[in-house]
């Protein structure tokens, strides 16, 4: 997946503003709302177009909704990691095959890590930052809010997916 021309910009500069605008629990309210979202709309794609790839769409609605946990237990879990231990952790959790397999790991990898975030453990302007792909170098912030970003992202995807292609 490309991020459109000019994009990484805004989400680099809406992500450090916010991180250093909002607090934990701000954080974890609004990533919280997100994840919802697009659990909301990854449930709501019908059972016979969850395996379709549609014309001009890169991947089925199942293939996105298993991305974006990939994506999302990885940045939940290092950023629990940080926030608890002070370590970015290596082992990520696999994402399962099914769709309600996956929305159940999903929701449990970001509550932990929420519960990490509210639970205050870390000094909010940790100085660990480890590389995001498109956004150089972010601490657990940061990288809480590109959750955020990529679960509206695939929401927005995954609700269009939810009719068939004319």
């Amino acid at each position: 997946m490309t991020i459109p021309e000019g994009a990484t910009e805004v989400i680099l500069s809406y992500v450090r503003r916010k991180a250093a605008e909002w607090t934990p629990e701000q954080m974890a309210q609004r990533v919280e709302a997100a994840v919802a979202e697009l659990e909301a709309a990854a449930r709501a794609v019908p059972d016979d177009l969850l395996e379709v790839r549609q014309e001009g769409q890169e991947w089925s609605p199942l293939e996105c909704i298993r991305h974006v946990a990939e994506v999302n237990h990885g940045t939940a879990t290092r950023v629990r990691g940080v926030v608890s231990e002070g370590v970015v952790p290596e082992e990520i959790p696999p994402v399962p095959d099914t769709r309600e397999e996956v929305l159940a790991r999903h929701a449990e990898v970001i509550a932990g890590a929420m519960r990490a975030v509210r639970a205050g453990n870390a000094d909010p302007d940790a100085a660990v930052v480890w590389l995001h792909p498109f956004l150089g170098d972010l601490n657990w912030r940061e990288w809480l809010l590109t959750l955020r970003v990529h679960s509206l992202d695939h929401a927005s995807q995954l609700t269009a997916l939810q009719e068939p292609a004319p």
